[in-house]
């Protein structure tokens, strides 16, 4: 039985959450125990049929296992994320009747039963990925890194393509391998202009010779684009190729239409819908984003992605936006002194506000992992409580100061905005971390460091 990161499973409270009623779902579980400690907090998420949010239930305290049913689509593998407080999380794959068992050892996390391959196999590839270290951060040095951690996805994959059917492998492929490709994709914008040649011509080469060759070839279907990685990674390839054509910068129309060029039918549609959801969560400009939606709604045939879209296009936009001076504050850090927004001018900021219920540290490691201190700052703003284990800096609330909260629109947690350079809102309600591994907040934050 292979071993993967060890995981302190802990519990909160039971939410009821009733399957779906569909003729064509089953239900998939997920149950396990721990043998040295009693479960505090532990929480399962999913993601399935185009839906963007992710679901989500608890369980109750005070047992050392746990037991979840997840209403599945007969046919339709889906991704699971199973997340203890400031712990390593645990991804994985799970399709109709599947019953995987997990049982956490002293040093290490066992997983059993039918489908359980796929599961093991994401969390080693993970595990592989993050222990393989960058000898710098030039683009050169990145490069290298995301194209031996694509090279690392394909070599497990294929020596254990037989334990697996070829459906669940093409999403593992897809999903593995993704999250590299789509940095490996972005360091075109790291490259530095020399005096001797115009950074355009810099860039084209670069991503001619060092980056394409790198990039996986993986299959894009109706199965494939299920996987969130995958879906930005295909958004951030095509406004590069865009760039790489036009020689200059796109925005969201020229994404849009590039896309709608290349791609066809559900394929398509899923692409869009994921751009024009990006869009709303950056600010974009309103005219344009509005004349791309009505054109979506008129072309999409995938109803799940549709449904989504119309929900944000009916939704009426008041406060926050894109461009307006971000709310100041002056709130206590740990030691007591007073932290105010202004002081971070000149650096782009992450506003994370969450309670002691919603506390998204893994992810959040992982992304600061992505930014130099010195360009990015992460502000973890906690209500009621701090939080251990978050990177960046730590805020408190106070009852006085608690209309922050309404300023900045946080009506749940957690909830995140991105503040740009010059202390203006450059996105007002950014995806969540956990609904794609932190790769479209990635992509935001670093469209902010080039303003």
């Amino acid at each position: 039985m292979r071993r993967i990161t060890p995981l302190l499973l802990l519990v909160g409270s039971l939410l009821s959450i009733s399957p779906l009623t569909v003729l064509s779902q089953r239900s998939a579980i997920l149950t396990g125990r721990t043998t040295d400690h009693r479960l505090q907090k532990l929480s399962v998420s999913w993601w399935q049929d185009g839906s963007f949010i992710p679901s989500t239930m608890s369980i109750a305290e005070g047992s050392d296992s746990f037991y979840f049913k997840i209403p599945v689509t007969a046919g339709k593998p889906l991704f699971y994320y199973l997340e203890g407080s400031g712990t390593q999380p645990v991804f994985g794959l799970i399709e109709a009747g599947d019953s995987l068992y997990f049982k956490q050892l002293s040093d290490s996390l066992q997983i059993t039963g039918k489908g359980a391959a796929a599961s093991r196999l994401m969390n080693m590839i993970q595990r592989l990925q993050d222990g393989i270290k960058p000898n710098g951060t030039d683009a050169t040095s990145l490069q290298r890194l995301y194209s031996e951690q694509i090279k690392v996805a394909a070599t497990v994959l294929q020596q254990n393509k037989n334990s697996i059917n070829e459906t669940v492998y093409k999403l593992l492929e897809a999903h593995t391998m993704s999250g590299p490709a789509t940095r490996l994709t972005g360091m075109i914008w790291k490259v530095p202009a020399n005096p001797d040649s115009t950074l355009e011509e810099r860039q084209v080469d670069f991503y001619r010779r060092d980056i394409l060759p790198a990039l996986p070839v993986i299959e894009v279907n109706e199965t494939t684009v299920t996987s969130t990685r995958f879906v930005n990674y295909l958004l951030q390839k095509s406004e590069v190729d865009f760039y790489i054509k036009h020689r200059f910068e796109s925005n969201t129309t020229a994404v849009y239409d590039w896309v709608k060029q290349h791609y066809a039918g559900r394929v398509r549609d899923r692409l869009l819908a994921q751009t024009l959801m990006q869009g709303y969560a950056a600010g974009n400009m309103p005219e344009e984003q509005e004349t791309c939606v009505k054109d979506y709604l008129s072309i999409a045939v995938d109803s799940a992605c549709k449904q989504a879209v119309a929900r944000l296009y009916g939704r009426t936009k008041k406060g926050l936006s894109r461009g307006a001076a971000a709310p100041s504050f002056n709130l206590p850090d740990a030691s007591g002194k007073l932290v105010s927004l202004p002081q971070f001018l000149g650096k782009v900021v992450l506003l994370h506000f969450y309670d002691s219920d919603t506390i998204v540290s893994g992810e959040l490691i992982a992304l600061k992992k992505c930014f130099d201190d010195k360009d990015v700052s992460f502000v973890n703003i906690g209500n009621r409580a701090m939080a251990e284990g978050l990177p960046g800096m730590q805020l408190l609330l106070d009852d006085a100061s608690k209309a922050i909260l309404s300023q900045y629109e946080i009506n749940r947690y957690p909830s995140f905005i991105v503040v740009g350079k010059d202390g203006k809102i450059f996105a007002t309600k950014p995806p969540n971390p956990l609904s794609d591994h932190g790769t479209a907040l990635a992509n935001i934050i670093y469209e902010a460091l080039l303003q």
